[in-house]
């Protein structure tokens, strides 16, 4: 049997032609992240209706049909002899009604110059430090990572993020009455989304507390922040959240 054309087929193919060429550059992919991930960090995790149940006590009503617990805040007025925080964050489990107090806090009225508010939560075995350099906005660092509490507007409302970084940990929005709230009636809705932060029931007490520093401090400054029913609903509800969740107004100083 004649082979011939066989072996004058395998000359031509000429398999190691090519093996000494370069590969070609690679170029890493630049493309839009999926929608399913953009939705993943765009749907909020968890939602709390803030209530002013009486003049020093706050509950944080959880919403939707999977919420199990709540979160109380309690004021102490009257300090002037006594050892207890100006505010206590209380962990109430709704079907037994056991409470448990999972954080504390202060205000610091004294503190090295130049003189600046500050507080600090305690947080189980630690504490975490709160100031307003521009008497405005208030930064915490928790792990290493500083985060802050900003005034944003149209409809007002209190903003967490990460230093540097535009996305948005959890807003606070002002309900018409405000911080004016009483007998029950709402002082704002908070809506916290997924991060490292709110990933699990601490850093969501760490976000309630820093939350709080920041309401309780424009309350004694006077400013008693609220928004119209109209201007509220026109730009929460019914608002596709971009990506980022940023907002447009609220810088602050590191």
């Amino acid at each position: 049997m004649d082979f011939s054309h066989r072996l004058d087929l395998y000359e031509t193919l000429d398999f190691d032609a090519h093996l000494d060429e370069e590969l070609p550059d690679y170029e890493p992919d630049s493309s839009p992240a999926p929608d399913y991930f953009i939705s993943h960090y765009e749907t909020p995790l968890l939602t709390y209706h803030l209530r002013q149940l009486d003049r020093k006590t706050q509950v944080f009503v959880p919403y939707g049909p999977s919420a199990s617990s709540s979160y109380k805040v309690k004021s102490n007025t009257f300090r002037m002899f006594s050892k207890k925080p100006e505010m206590e964050v209380i962990h109430v489990r709704s079907i037994e009604g056991i409470e448990k107090s999972v954080a504390s806090i202060w205000f610091e009225n004294d503190g090295p110059l130049p003189w600046r508010p500050r507080a600090r939560i305690v947080h189980g075995r630690s504490t975490h430090a709160l100031e307003s350099r521009n008497f405005n906005d208030w930064t915490i660092s928790i792990h290493g990572i500083t985060y802050a509490w900003t005034l944003d507007a149209r409809p007002v409302s209190l903003v967490l993020r990460e230093k540097d970084i535009d996305v948005v940990i959890a807003r606070f929005t002002y309900s018409g009455c405000g911080v004016m709230a009483m007998r029950g009636a709402e002082v704002g809705e908070l809506t916290i989304y997924r991060d490292g932060l709110s990933s699990d029931s601490e850093g969501v007490e760490k976000i309630i507390g820093g939350l709080m520093v920041s309401i309780v401090h424009f309350k004694r400054m006077g400013r008693n922040y609220k928004n119209d029913d109209a201007v509220r609903v026109d730009s929460v509800s019914g608002v596709r959240v971009p990506v980022y969740r940023s907002s447009v107004v609220g810088e602050w100083s590191g």
